[in-house]
Parts: structure tokens; sequence; C-alpha cells
């Protein structure tokens, strides 16, 4: 086999290899995370010198926004990859407040022969050209000045020379430097953008499903319109709003955006008109405004219409990639468009009747319109949803739920919301996950401004444990839905299954402190605190949630007294009683009995219901790899077993 020779770096027993993006230790592959290798690379390159945490953040999430947490976790990550010390100081040092420094000795390598890693087949890695120039023409100058000759033009060589060297090594530190820290220019900024929900001017509360539905629509078109350049705040967020007397300049402040959208939509008969301005938040400045009166079946073509100025306005370039926009002009029914929006309405109210109603009416809206690929994705969501909170069995749902989404992309392809759904069912249900990685990323391709997209993404790989990534993902969806409970919950839920369950229980306790009746955050919030083994919390948050849902603070009481009288086994036994005298089952219930069983020492017990689970392709099962409810079983071969048929080992 050929060698090929590929720069490297070598420090300690380990390689780091740039091209290939590859870390060895004495030849073997170490696995990393990209976040993480490239965090590696950045320190290993600048190794002696401090990196400052803006330049990290600069260089390695240059299109996000990240908390320094993120680089603190692929830091942690890092350290026990390459076995840092008890004070951290064998290869990563930190800088307080500033950022860290890379202080093991590093040779600069070229490996032939990639893989070797024990010093067979490398070489001192080639000074690069810029510096070995340098180094020539210094040397070149010493020994001319050494010599005794000082004749008028070899005084005029060696200034030359001087001065060459002098330009090339500032040169050369510059380019150092804007490696580092970054360009001198600023980079561009991603203008972000609110749509406010459209006013219902029609008269009749009935028709406020129009309204609501021409600001979804809005939204979707304007978040696939150069995502490079625009980006546009979700649903849940702009939702909030709705009816708000707050000004333009206070939303504009509580979102952290450049320019707002705001309207109203007024229908009448077979007709829609509607009013739209783009508002400036940092002057207040009306940059456009428009009135639009149409035929109710030119809807479609009218939410492209005001998106494509709204972008001009911004001084979008759209992208020309064929297919990335279609173009959505033809005629619609308008009964079976209004069907559509109507399911559209009770989707987003999310309540199990709501979510009927939604199927009902998104099966309607097909009948009348078979072509309706925006009604196949609606159907999609809605049995997807209804299975994962275990409203509807999930053999019964998923099947309907994957037929739905096929048919929406066979119509159309572009739909950023479809892809979601087939890869959560690629992922939850049919456990296939290479699958559900491809359409995760066709869908965030599609559309990068779907926050959806990226939060089920970060799910998926929570699952898979890759947890920088995951954050990564959560980060994002976060940063295009600031005020969804859900996405901030499910922070918590990405440091949870990244082991820093401390930082999980925070940042539930930072959702509560905003939304106390928020009933998600407080239930994985009462998990992490007897994860934890804070009992007394535990309980304590179960009386909250009793008082809040109308219930009694009885089973709270009574597993603290269990606690009280027998530690963690008798919280568990009194737990266990009353998951057995409970209702009818509820999602993912086997599961958590099973983990009861787990940490009451019945491992039999656990596995039974554990692969009960797996008969009936229970989708929480998707985590198990990562759950550390399960720890105490991961020894067992019985485990081993079950990860495998799960397919994620």
């Amino acid at each position: 086999m050929p060698q090929v020779s590929q720069p490297g770096f070598r420090f300690g027993d380990f390689s780091l290899m740039a091209a290939e993006r590859r870390l060895l230790c004495r030849g073997e592959s170490v696995p990393l995370t990209p976040k993480a290798f490239d965090t590696l690379l950045l320190l290993v390159e600048n190794a002696g010198h401090l990196v400052e945490k803006e330049a990290f953040l600069r260089q390695l999430w240059p299109d996000a926004f990240v908390e320094e947490s993120s680089l603190a976790q692929n830091i942690s990550v890092l350290r026990k990859v390459l076995g840092d010390d008890g004070n951290g100081n064998k290869f990563i040092e930190t800088v307080p407040k500033r950022g860290y420094r890379f202080v093991a000795e590093v040779k600069e390598v070229v490996e032939e022969s990639l893989g070797t890693g024990n010093g067979e087949g490398a070489q001192e890695r080639a000074t690069p050209p810029l510096v070995q120039a340098v180094a020539q023409t210094s040397r070149v100058t010493a020994e001319v000045q050494g010599t005794k000759s000082r004749s008028p033009r070899l005084r005029v060589y060696i200034a030359l020379i001087a001065i060459l060297a002098t330009a090339l090594g500032a040169g050369y530190k510059l380019w150092s430097w804007q490696r580092v820290h970054g360009p001198s220019q600023p980079a561009a900024h991603r203008a972000m953008l609110a749509v406010l929900p459209f006013q219902n001017l029609s008269g009749d509360p009935a028709q406020e499903y129009v309204s609501d539905g021409f600001t979804e629509e809005m939204i979707t078109q304007l978040g696939r319109m150069g995502p490079q350049q625009l980006g546009v705040i979700a649903r849940t967020s702009a939702m909030t709003y709705k009816d708000t007397r707050k000004t333009t300049a206070e939303i504009g402040r509580e979102l952290g955006v450049d320019y707002i959208l705001e309207g109203s939509v007024r229908r009448d008969a077979s007709r829609v008109r509607v009013s739209a301005q783009l508002i400036q938040v940092k002057d207040q400045t009306h940059l456009w405004a428009q009135n639009y009166d149409r035929d109710m079946r030119d809807i479609l073509s009218l939410q492209r219409e005001v998106a494509q100025s709204i972008a001009a306005e911004i001084q979008i370039k759209l992208t020309k990639q064929p297919g990335r926009f279609p173009p959505n002009n033809r005629s619609v029914d308008i009964e079976a468009y209004e069907i559509y929006l109507r399911g559209l309405y009770y989707w987003n109210r999310r309540s199990q009747t709501d979510l009927q109603r939604g199927i009902t009416s998104f099966q309607q809206a097909i009948e009348r319109d078979p072509n309706n690929a925006l009604a196949y994705a609606g159907l999609a969501e809605s049995y997807f949803v209804r299975a994962i909170s275990g409203a509807i069995p999930t053999e019964d749902a998923m099947p309907k739920a994957k037929a739905a989404a096929l048919k929406a992309l066979e119509l159309d392809d572009s739909l950023a919301e479809a892809h979601t759904s087939l890869a959560q069912i690629s992922a939850n249900y049919e456990w296939n996950w290479s699958k559900a990685e491809s359409e995760y990323k066709r869908a965030i391709e599609l559309n990068p401004n779907y926050s959806t997209g990226h939060h089920y993404y970060a799910t998926f790989l929570m699952g898979m444990g890759r947890p920088a990534e995951a954050l990564e993902e959560m980060k994002r969806a976060q940063q295009l839905d600031p005020l969804s409970p859900v996405i901030a919950t499910f922070i918590g839920r990405a440091y949870y299954y990244a082991a820093n369950n401390e930082e999980a229980i925070r940042q539930y306790r930072k959702v509560l402190d905003s939304d106390p009746s928020f009933p998600v955050a407080r239930s994985f919030l009462i998990n992490s605190l007897e994860v934890a083994g804070r009992f007394e919390d535990a309980a304590n948050e179960l009386r909250i949630e009793a008082a809040q849902l109308g219930g009694s603070a009885n089973k709270a009481e009574a597993r603290i007294r269990g606690y009280r009288e027998a530690g963690a086994e008798g919280y568990w036994k009194e737990t266990l009683r009353q998951k057995q005298a409970g209702g009818g089952p509820e999602p993912g219930s086997d599961l958590d009995t099973a983990s009861i069983y787990a940490r009451l020492g019945d491992k039999n017990e656990a596995f039974l219901l554990l692969n009960r689970a797996y008969g009936q392709r229970n989708m929480w099962l998707m985590n198990l790899r990562v759950d550390p409810r399960f720890d105490n079983l991961r020894s067992d071969p019985r485990f081993q077993s079950l990860l495998q048929r799960v397919g994620l080992v």
C-alpha cells in the first residue's frame, strides 16, 4: 500500500492528524465529536499560548449562539480522553476567566503510514514555507554579518534580507493571530426577524385559524429564504405576543431581533385582504408596508410574494438552487385550504382532543384535495405526537404517520416538516439510525430556521451518545425559539444525558422560575433529583406537582416516609407500590418501572420489563445507552444483548 505523507502533531502517546481529523493513542483511534476535535486542534496549533474563550466561540461556532458551557464541556471531554492528572495540568491548563492553554510539548510531524502512532514512519515535519523563509534569511544574515567583509553591496544585501525577514515574520504572526482571534473585520451579521401574529380583522372569532395560519406560513416561507443571512423566530415564541400590549421596541429587545413583521388578515367571502409592515427595531423605522387584496385561491402565491418583498427589503440574496424554493403559486381549493388551516390551528393547541380534531381536519382536506402535501405533513406529525404521548398504540399510529410523511414528500420533497416526521419515525420506531440522521439533516438543510428540526435532531443525538453535538443543536433551536419552555427544558435533558445532572437540575429550575406550571420541566426535575439521591427535594417537587394538578400530596408524603424509615430502598419501594397501584399504562411506563426494579437490585424483573418494552417497540428505548437510571445494569450481559437488538452498539 503506498505511503501518504500527512502533516500532524505529536504529544505524549498521542498523534493528532489534522487532514484526516483523527486522534491516535499508540496507534489506536480515539473517538472524538467534531467540535471536540476542533477544540483540540485549535489548542495544539497554539501550544504554549493562551487561547481566549471568545476565540474558541468565534472559530468553533461561527454561526450559532453558544454559551461558554459548551466549550467547557468539550474541554472536560478532552481532559478525560487525554488522561489529564488531578490538577488538569498535564495537557490543558485553565487560565481563569480568560481561556485555555495547551501546556504539553508538541512536535509537528509528517506521518507516512498513518496510524502507526509509535514513531515509525514519522518524521519531524518540514517547517512551513513562510517560517522556513524567515529562518533561512535569518541564518544568511547571521552568517554574512559574521564575515569580516563589509562591502557596500553586501551591506545593502544584508539590509534587504533583514527587511524581508521582518516582513515575513510579521506576516506569519498576523496570520497566526487571525487564525485564532478571527479576521480583523467583524463577521457579517445574520439579521433576525420576528413575525408577530397577524390580527384577525374579519370580525368573526371563528376565522382566527385563517390569520394564525397565515402567520405560520409566513414564518415558514421566510425561514427558507436565505437562511445564512436571515434567521426567523419560531411560531412558539412569536405567538406569545398575540394580542399583546407591548411595543415593537420591547418585543424586539426580548426576542433579540433586528426586524419585526406585523400585519392583519381580513377574510371576506372568497377574498382575503392582507396588510403588512416591516419595522426596523433599533430606530422603529417603518421600512416597508403593503396592502393586498386577492382571491382566496391565490393565497399561496400571496404568501410567497409578501415573503420575497420582505427579503428584498432586508437585502437578502436568495439562494438560486433549483427546487430549493418551490413556487407554491398554484391556485388552491378554497375549502380544502381552509380545512387544512383549521387542522393546523388544532395541531398547534397540542391537547389530545385538539390533536384528534387536527387529524380529522387534515384527512378532510386530503379528501377534498388529494395533492395537498401540507395536509399530509400535518397528518404525519399529529399521528406521531399522539403515539409518543401514549394516546394511540405505537403499532397503530406509526405506520399511518410514515405513510402520510412519505406521501407528503412524494408531492413536495422540499417540506422540512415531512422530512423531520420521517426522521422521528425512523429513530423512535424503526431504530434505523442512519436513515433518521439523513432525514434530520435533510430537513435542516431545507429550512435551517426550522427550530423543531434542530430540537428533534438534538434529541436523536442525545440517544446516540453525542452530547456536545446535541447541546449545540438545542442551542440553535433556542436561538430560533427563545421563549419556548419545551426547548429550554430539553437543554436540561441534554445535560442530563451528558452525565451533567447538576447542570440539568439548574436548567430545569431556570425554566420553572419563568413558568412554574410547565409540567415537563417539573417531571424531568423530579427524575434528576431522584438520580442525584436528593429524595427530600424530589418529594417537595412532587407536592408542588400534585397541588398544580389539583391532586393530593399523599404520594409525596408516603415516599418521603419510606425514605426516612429505610433510606433510598424505602423511597423506591413506595414508588414501586404507587406505580403498581396506579391506573392504565403511561408512555414509557415499562421503562420507568424497570428502572425502579434496577435500583432495588431486582435485575430479573427489570429485564423482564425491558424485554417487554422491546417487543412493543417502546420509543423510549432509543435513550437506553445513555439513561443513568440503568447504570447498575450495564455490566450484565443481558443489557448488552438488549443494546445490540436495538442497534445501539
